[in-house]
């Protein structure tokens, strides 16, 4: 059985959060998991490489991804698969993660949830979109922690002219 975060609980934490950014309530430092946090620079980076293997072995072997538009993704190689059909349709340049809401509910499990920006190129015009995920990961026996989770959808798309 693999440890899992209340996604719930998650969303809460990242609603909650985004709410008193809104009121102008000063933000308190977020609290980062350095080896999550290498993760997260790691995707970022793999991403605007459009590297689908490399991403996919960001996520533990039986994870499932939730994104916004697309069937569900259940495993390493369906996640490969269904971001090189997305690399096919638009090719990935640029991926900015920011993590509002950092959870470490034990030594090798956490929640993270925030909002990204990515930008992609379609028929030779950028793409942007701008949305809010939220994931959960745990750390393996060798100490690296890989998704576990991961649910994301767009608030807001343009399309440069």
């Amino acid at each position: 059985m693999r440890p899992t975060i209340s996604l719930s609980l998650a969303v809460v934490l990242m609603t909650g959060a985004a709410h008193l950014a809104a009121q102008g309530a000063p933000a308190a430092p977020l609290k980062d998991i350095p080896g999550l946090a290498a993760t997260r620079a790691s995707y970022m980076r793999l991403y605007a490489a459009g590297d689908a293997a490399g991403l996919a072995m960001l996520f533990s072997p039986d994870a499932t991804v939730d994104e916004f538009g697309a069937p569900r993704m259940k495993g390493r190689a369906q996640i490969e698969a269904g971001l090189k059909a997305a690399f096919g349709m638009q090719t990935p340049k640029l991926l900015e993660i920011v993590p509002v809401s950092v959870t470490e509910t034990s030594s090798t499990v956490a929640a993270e949830g925030g909002t990204y920006h990515q930008m992609d190129t379609a028929k030779g015009k950028a793409v942007h979109i701008w949305g809010r995920y939220v994931i959960s990961a745990a750390k393996d026996t060798a100490g690296t922690w890989h998704l576990q989770y991961l649910m994301g959808f767009p608030d807001s798309t343009k399309t440069d002219k």
